[in-house]
């Protein structure tokens, strides 16, 4: 065992969706995950100690990287809720973790961004993301940034939520025109790619890498995709977002499971392309990346 898997890595969002994933690829490096409660799952893991603190206070983070090489920062939301906006917790998030990563003594900052991030305020979500970048970017720090698409795999948010209304509605709503495109790649993959740039970061340091699955899908095509899986065969009706926009806002009380597939601030991303060259994923994993229809097996 090399002296570098003994360097303990520092990783916000690990219980998360994608930090899980990035922690089975880590089994053989001492973790540090910060979390805002306690975590019993993370608590199971031999390799892991929990820190308390929460990246939108940067007093609760002080101490909790000390004896780090390497950061992984991961906390994001998708949605503003609870007073918590895209700015505060993505972009005075990431600068509260970089500050205190600095103090710290901390040389590797691995972050993750989103693929089309923008300096552009119409989307909140991805501006924040633009923002965070910069901070990282210009904190002098040996960095590596990361831009999925939508990540899929057990647990996701986005596919399963498509999945849901697939299965529960007589009909399939197609919101726009559906010819959005997009190109999911596997969580594995992005999981892969991040304990790449920790374990050999040599290779990784100073770029910013587009990650994107191994085929390029529009949203009703999406759709389809999924449908098939699934075993079902419904007529599909588009919706024009101007109408999903009022039922978005109505749907708000409601429990998430009867909510529309997308947020607010999705709905209006959906008008974006959210596409790359997939060499990037490819590079990094040493792999074809898997295309959605092969990776879904995990919807029912």
């Amino acid at each position: 065992m090399s002296s570098q898997t003994h360097e303990r890595v520092f990783i916000t969002g690990a219980s998360g969706f994608v930090g899980r994933n990035i922690l089975d690829q880590l089994a053989d490096r001492p973790v540090v995950a910060l979390e805002r409660s306690d975590n019993p799952e993370l608590d199971q893991r031999s390799n892991t100690t929990v820190v308390a603190g929460d990246v939108t206070d940067a007093g609760s983070l002080q101490g909790t990287m000390d004896g780090c090489s390497t950061v992984v920062h991961l906390v994001a939301i998708i949605e503003e809720s609870g007073g918590a906006t895209f700015d505060q917790v993505i972009r005075q998030g990431t600068e509260n973790v970089l500050a205190e990563a600095k103090r710290a003594g901390i040389q590797r900052f691995i972050f993750m961004s989103a693929l089309g991030a923008q300096d552009n305020p119409k989307y909140a979500y991805m501006q924040a993301k633009w923002r965070a970048e910069q901070a990282v970017k210009e904190s002098r720090m040996h960095y590596t940034i990361f831009r999925p698409s939508v990540i899929f795999g057990p647990g996701d948010g986005f596919i399963n939520a498509l999945a849901g209304v697939v299965k529960n509605f007589p009909i399939i709503p197609v919101v726009g025109d559906g010819t959005s495109r997009f190109q999911p790649v596997h969580v594995s993959e992005v999981a892969r790619s991040f304990a790449k740039a920790v374990n050999d970061p040599d290779a990784t340091s100073g770029s910013t890498y587009e990650l994107g699955g191994g085929k390029v899908y529009t949203y009703e095509e999406m759709l389809d995709v999924i449908a098939k899986a699934l075993g079902k065969s419904k007529r599909k009706v588009h919706v024009p977002v101007a109408l999903m926009k009022p039922v978005l806002v109505m749907s708000q009380p409601l429990p998430k499971a009867l909510r529309p597939p997308v947020t607010q601030e999705q709905l209006k991303m959906l008008a974006l392309d959210n596409t790359t060259d997939v060499s990037a994923t490819h590079d990094l994993i040493g792999a074809t990346p898997i295309r959605l229809e092969d990776g879904i097996g995990y919807i029912h």
